[in-house]
This record gives C-alpha cells, sequence and structure tokens, in this order.
C-alpha cells in the first residue's frame, strides 16, 4: 500500500496569513524559518517588523559578555536592506541597542520613517549606568529621583522626524534626550511611551499639547515632569511611574478607563481629572515606607480611590507589608463594585495576613484574587524581616507592638466573615509561592473558606524550576548531560510541587474547586 504524502498545512496558508504569524516574533526566530523552504524565504523577507535585541551587556570588561557571530549593527542594518520586493515597507522598528554610532542609529530610524513606519521602540542602553532605578526610596545609599549630571550630557536626542511622521502611531522611547522639531509635532500618535527621557528644555508639556489624538500615555522615570496637562480628548489609559518630582497632573479626557500611579505619597491636588467616575481600572504602587506614615499622609490615596465610583478593578502594591494600613483602604473600597483585586507586599507578620482578610471583607463583589508576595529578605529592610519560626508583631493603631503566635492569627481569621468567599469569589493566584508558615495561614484561610472557587492556582518560587522549565523546552538534551545538583534540584522541585498540591488540595472547602501548582 503506498503512504499517503503528508501534506503541510501551515505552508498552504496565504503569504499575508504567514506573514502576520512571523510579525509576532523576534526578527532572529523570523529569519530562522526562511531555512525551511524557498517559499518562506520569500515570507520572511516580506515581514514588515524588525524586532532585533544586543546582546551585549555594558560591562567595561568586555571578556564578560559572550561572542557574537554577528555584530548588531550588521544585523539591524542587513535586516532593513533584506526587505524584498524592494520598497517592502517595515511597519514596526524595535530596537534594544548598546549604543550604536549616531550617525547609523539615525539612518535606521529614517529608514524605518520613510518606509512608512506606524511602530517604533528604541530602548538605548549605554557605557554608563542606564538601569539605575530613579525613585528616591530605593535601598541603595545612591537612590536618587534625578538623573546624575554625567548621565544626562551623555543621551543620544531624538530624531526630530520621529515628531513629523504621519503615519506613527506608536512611539516607545527610553534612555534619550528629548528634543523637538519647530512646527505641528506628532499629531497622529495614538500611544506615547517615554522612560528615562532627559529633557533640560522642558518640551515635555509642548509635546504633549500637540498630541491630539493620545489615547495612551506612559510617562516612567522621567525626573523633568512637574506639571503637565494632557489635552487629548481620546486619551483612554494614563500611567505615570516613578516621576517624583510630579506636583500637578491635569487629564482632560472623559474617555479615561485606566489610570496607574507609582511613587511616593501623592498630595490631593495631583491629579485632576475631568470624570473620575468613568476609570474602572487603578494601579497604586507606593515606593516609600507607610509605617512612619499617619492616616491624614495616607488619606489621598484612599480618596483617590474612592473618586472612581465605577472601578471594577484594583491593584495596589505597598510597603511595608501587603494591606497596610487596611482599615482606610477598606473603607475606600466599600461601596465600589469591585471585581479583580491584586495585592503586592510582604506577608511580614501576622498583622500582614489578617490586613488582606479585613480588606477582602469588603470588597463583597470580588471574583478573581491575585496575590504577589515579596520575599522579605530581598525587597524589604532587615528591620522589617521576621523569620518563620519567630514570634510575629501586630501593629496597632496606638503604635504598641505585642507577640502573638500564629494560633492567635489563625483563632481571628476563623471569626471573622467574609462575603466575596461565600457567594462570588470564583480565582485566586498566589505567585511566587514558596510555602512559608505566613503564606500557608493565608492559603489555608482562603481555601477553607472559598465555597464558590473554581479555581486555585500557585506559582512556585522554589530553586530549580528554571531547570525544570529547560528540560522541558530542550527535548533533545539527556538527563545524563546535565550537572548533578542541577539534577537534584530539578527533582527537589518536583516533589515539592506534588507535596504542595497535596497539601492544597486537602483545605479545600469546595471539592470542585482545581488547584494547579506551577
Amino acid at each position: 500500500m503506498k503512504r499517503q504524502r503528508q501534506t503541510d498545512r501551515l505552508s498552504a496558508l496565504p503569504d499575508k496569513a504567514l506573514e502576520c504569524i512571523l510579525s509576532n516574533l523576534v526578527s532572529d526566530e523570523a529569519t530562522r524559518t526562511s531555512a525551511l523552504s524557498r517559499r518562506w524565504r520569500r515570507v520572511c523577507a516580506a515581514v514588515p517588523v524588525i524586532d532585533l535585541a544586543d546582546p551585549k551587556k555594558g560591562n567595561r570588561d568586555t571578556s564578560s559578555d559572550k561572542p557574537v557571530p554577528v555584530c548588531f549593527n550588521q544585523k539591524v542594518t542587513g535586516a532593513i536592506l533584506s526587505k524584498a520586493p524592494p520598497g517592502t515597507p517595515i511597519r514596526t522598528l524595535r530596537l534594544d541597542a548598546f549604543f550604536p554610532p549616531r550617525d547609523l542609529l539615525d539612518q535606521w530610524i529614517l529608514t524605518a520613517l520613510c518606509s512608512g513606519a506606524e511602530e517604533i521602540d528604541v530602548k538605548l542602553r549605554y557605557w554608563h549606568d542606564s538601569e539605575r532605578k530613579l525613585c528616591p526610596f530605593g535601598p541603595s545609599k545612591k537612590a536618587s529621583g534625578d538623573f546624575d549630571k554625567e548621565q544626562s550630557d551623555r543621551y543620544v536626542k531624538t530624531h526630530q522626524r520621529l515628531f513629523r511622521c504621519s503615519t506613527l502611531r506608536r512611539l516607545r522611547l527610553t534612555n534619550w534626550t528629548l528634543d523637538l522639531p519647530q512646527g505641528m509635532l506628532a499629531s497622529s500618535l495614538q500611544t506615547l511611551c517615554l522612560a528615562r527621557i532627559v529633557d533640560p528644555n522642558g518640551l515635555l508639556p509642548q509635546l504633549l499639547s500637540n498630541c491630539t489624538r493620545l489615547a495612551d500615555l506612559t510617562l516612567q522615570e522621567c525626573p523633568s515632569v512637574k506639571e503637565i496637562s494632557v489635552e487629548s480628548a481620546h486619551l483612554r489609559s494614563f500611567a505615570m511611574i516613578c516621576c517624583h518630582h510630579a506636583s500637578r497632573i491635569k487629564l482632560h479626557s472623559s474617555c479615561l478607563r485606566s489610570l496607574h500611579y507609582k511613587g511616593g505619597l501623592p498630595t490631593d491636588s495631583l491629579f485632576e481629572v475631568e470624570n473620575f467616575e468613568e476609570v474602572v481600572a487603578l494601579t497604586i504602587e507606593i515606593c516609600e515606607d507607610l509605617s512612619k506614615r499617619e492616616s491624614t499622609e495616607v488619606a489621598p490615596v484612599t480618596a483617590l480611590i474612592s473618586r472612581c465610583t465605577k472601578l471594577t478593578y484594583l491593584r495596589l502594591s505597598l510597603r511595608p507589608s501587603m494591606a497596610y494600613h487596611c482599615g482606610l483602604f477598606a473603607e475606600a473600597v466599600r461601596r465600589l463594585p469591585i471585581r479583580q483585586l491584586d495585592l503586592q507586599g510582604c506577608l511580614r507578620n501576622n498583622h500582614a495576613v489578617r490586613s488582606v482578610a479585613v480588606l477582602l471583607r469588603d470588597t463583597k463583589n470580588l471574583e478573581v484574587l491575585s496575590l504577589f508576595p515579596w520575599d522579605t529578605k530581598t525587597q524589604e529592610k532587615r528591620s522589617f524581616c521576621l523569620s518563620d519560626d519567630e514570634s510575629d508583631t501586630e501593629h496597632k493603631d496606638n503604635g504598641d507592638h505585642q507577640v502573638h503566635h500564629s494560633s492567635r492569627v489563625t483563632d481571628n481569621l476563623r471569626q471573622m466573615y467574609i462575603r466575596c468567599l461565600d457567594h462570588r469569589l470564583r480565582r485566586i493566584n498566589i505567585v511566587q509561592y514558596k510555602g512559608l508558615k505566613l503564606e500557608r495561614i493565608l492559603a489555608h484561610f482562603l481555601l477553607s473558606r472559598g465555597n464558590t472557587l473554581e479555581k486555585f492556582s500557585v506559582t512556585s518560587a522554589i530553586d530549580g524550576s528554571q531547570q525544570k522549565d529547560q528540560i522541558a523546552l530542550d527535548g533533545s538534551q539527556q538527563k545524563d548531560q546535565i550537572a548533578w545538583e542541577d539534577q537534584v534540584a530539578w527533582e527537589d522541585q518536583v516533589a515539592w510541587e506534588d507535596q504542595t498540591t497535596r497539601q492544597l488540595r486537602s483545605w479545600r472547602s469546595n471539592r470542585h474547586t482545581r488547584v494547579t501548582v506551577n
């Protein structure tokens, strides 16, 4: 019997469909498909996306960087010139480049703009420390909310054609000096993300005033942001991340739906929004330690939450512990229709666990809960940390500290009635779960009360998970080729996952709740 030849259904797709598929890959991976056949070679050359990242880390000791077969500058130039047939547009240019020659960088951008680029995303890295966090609340003694003079003088100026291109819709720039041309600016931009931008001449307000079609704006680690006004009536999403000198932000848009703030405690007058009532997604990340702050100083944060009367998604990231000042935040969310809640922070004592429960008690419509517990040893100061076997300290409103054992917090949780656990909560996700005592107490409480819970998922943070992923992805690699200690770590990880899964399942109130540990 003659064997029928199996058809390649993927190659049978039209060229446009294959180009769309390859557009979602980085350029290195898309180029590898050209080795499949002559047809794939033609399809790869017609992909209108260039997405490349320089592997160099930027160490002065160049021997620490792995050698690469092709120079990154040559790779980018080759990717631009290889587009066939001639005139193939470059719709998207994404580059993560380490200190490229300025004239060559200008040529790359100019070629893309002349080709009708709709998206440009260029992140630059330099010999000096361009990755240092611009946050005055960082753990380092050098933490600062502004650039060093040496840094700001070395940043490359933006190409002026970037703000005159009529086809450009999405622009993301990281580690640049803002330089604008005369005349109309960026009138076609719909998405603008500026990260670590040096603006010595105060040109940012002028740029934003000309972006009349802007729908998505992100300002990240830009020390020059002080008082800005966004006039776009189409603005739907705004994010301001670690712009610690900002004092007044005016958003003149009735379409605003998403608001993201990360920084120190804001003032009452920081945000002036035309229509707070229409905001449905709010993210608040407070960088500074709240343990030394009074309730009146935290009030502007809770007032901001309360003003979003149609809020359905809330993400809170607080220090020194998760859900700190829980009473204030519980009062703020009590009358809001929040269906999804994300909490990020340290579970550093029994009070932090109880604070999470207090906050859940007042989010009566909650359907999805995500918890992101930090490692106290790496994220917080040593003075904030308590070991897993030590007694826990509960902070009270009067500032007194009393020692409580885990049994005390467990008893407190048992006495609490949380409506959403009985009636609405369907999914719970805990990221970076290590199985520490306080994490277990919280997980046991949620599972034992989750009568309507459909899925409880845990993402592991135990060492060895990366090795497991490597083995799963590379099927050709045999276990006997792996170092003995890595193999043991992988086996310990599998055993830990199995044990954790059995433990979590034993705590379920609803036996139909699906428990997964990854």
